[in-house]
């Protein structure tokens, strides 16, 4: 049976002679409603496998099923699914299903465009965005259920990717699992042609829940970034800042609610923040880092987030808010709006900072300061007692443009993937039960748990679906 079962109904409603789309309206109207993820949580885990994140001793009323259920995730399980199915949560695990709904519309979108009625301007729209949304969504799958493109000792022509599925049709036969280099191919191939068919769109206001050009060449940067091919970041970089929104004052800055900053309405994951360029996904069903047993990391002995801001930071005061509880701060980026992701302005200069760091440590001296100028923009927008960047050394450049990354994207579903492209390094997590015993869980240096189990019942509708390789039951030490 194919791994796309789950979209079944959806095909075949689809496929009925009065819902089957005949124009190009009609199918970006199909794109909007089932390729677009507006509702649905793709990546409500990941945030909290990051060092991003701690254990803390709740209150007796905090060690709730659900919350106990996040520690097989928290603590990087092999067989996460089983332990989740304990507590009827795997749920947390569908993100491999739903990214493939996604990816199934976005097909039918696509190969339906061709002989549809419309303008060819109305028909390159909605291809181009239906490719965008292909390549996120396969950029996702990749990194979350595969070693990292740049894994160390091995080529992405070895590695085991995702199954690639870009034809509408359903298929009773398995699909194997294509290579990472194979999946990465054809992300490049649709975000390149995706770019070419939305740069005439330069001034279609579309608004912000729709990729435009300026999206499109986001993504590509981000995607070359994984890839390390510092020019093509550089290029997409350059294209999407001639339109893309102006970085944001963050020390002028004021949310609707500054005493409480996690029930604004004008938060960095908001249509209401003037940097984003495209917001999308739900939140139902993400693991939280406020009122659980896990927190906001913050100890400045094992380089805790929070330690890692200046004092004159602006963005501490409004991505986080400090609380007077057992947890001391509440992640406040997304305040009362209910959307799971932004792409944001800053994002392009980080990007194009690490690239030009790239081609710094490369041997070309000229990047250095470019790199420098870059992290000086949006570093000068962020700092009330801002102070040019010293250019050193190619490494501290590097391990600077790393921690600015970390700062800036935070609780955005950037951490996690960063940390498998920097080479995978250990990470440790504490867990505390209602008594207040520790036990701290340990993920190794290039651990295979830096790529997730595919869900079993992913595996058991697909019989040429190959399991990655699990690392053995993770025991924590008690501490």
């Amino acid at each position: 049976m194919c791994i796309l079962s789950s979209c079944g109904d959806f095909l075949k409603e689809v496929s009925q002679d009065e819902f089957e789309p005949k124009t190009a309206i009609a199918y970006q109207e199909l794109l909007n409603g089932e390729g677009y993820s507006t509702t649905i949580c793709l990546d409500p885990i990941t945030d909290v496998l990051s060092d991003d994140v701690e254990g803390v001793q709740g209150q007796s009323y905090n060690y709730t099923d659900e919350n106990l259920a996040h520690r097989a995730v928290y603590t990087w399980q092999p067989n996460m699914y089983l332990l989740l199915a304990d507590y009827d949560m795997t749920s947390l695990l569908h993100a491999y299903q739903n990214l493939y709904k996604c990816i199934m519309a976005c097909n039918l979108v696509i190969d339906g465009l061709t002989d549809a009625d419309g303008t060819e301007d109305e028909k390159a729209q909605t291809r181009g965005e239906a490719l965008s949304l292909r390549a996120y969504y396969y950029f996702l799958l990749v990194n979350m259920y595969s070693m990292p493109y740049n894994c160390p000792g091995n080529t992405p022509e070895t590695l085991l990717g995702v199954p690639l599925v870009i034809e509408p049709e359903i298929k009773d036969e398995g699909i194997a699992r294509n290579t990472v280099a194979e999946v990465y191919a054809q992300i490049c191939k649709d975000i390149e042609e995706a770019c070419r068919l939305l740069d005439d769109k330069a001034s279609n206001n579309i608004g912000l829940f729709r990729i435009n050009y300026v999206g499109a060449h986001l993504l590509a940067s981000r995607i070359y970034l994984y890839m390390e091919n510092w020019d093509k970041v550089i290029e997409h970089v350059n294209t999407a800042l001639t339109n893309a929104p102006a970085l944001v004052d963050l020390t002028t800055y004021q949310l609707s609610n500054t005493f409480l900053p996690q029930y604004s309405t004008n938060n960095i994951i908001s249509r209401d923040f003037p940097e984003v360029i495209f917001i999308n996904g739900g939140v139902t069903g993400r693991i939280k880092t406020e009122a659980t047993l896990i927190k906001v990391s913050e100890s400045r002995s094992d380089g805790g987030l929070l330690s890692l801001y200046e004092p004159s930071d602006a963005r501490k005061g409004i991505f986080f808010s400090e609380m007077n509880m057992y947890y001391k701060y509440w992640m406040a980026k997304r305040g009362t709006q209910e959307q799971g992701f932004v792409w944001r302005t800053a994002e392009l200069y980080l990007n194009r900072a690490e690239a030009y760091a790239g081609k710094y440590a490369a041997g070309d001296n000229s990047c250095g300061q470019k790199s420098a100028d870059d992290l000086d923009a949006l570093r000068s927008k962020r700092l009330s007692d801002f102070t040019a960047y010293t250019l050193t050394t190619p490494e501290d450049l590097i391990e600077f443009c790393h921690e600015e990354r970390r700062r800036e994207l935070c609780f955005e579903s950037h951490r996690w993937f960063d940390l498998r492209r920097y080479g995978m390094p250990s990470i440790k997590h504490s867990w505390y039960d209602a008594s207040g015993n520790r036990t701290v869980y340990t993920l190794k240096e290039r651990d295979l748990g830096y790529a997730l189990p595919i869900p079993q019942d992913a595996m058991d509708t697909n019989s040429a679906l190959k399991q990655n390789e699990l690392a053995p039951e993770r025991i924590g030490e008690m501490n």
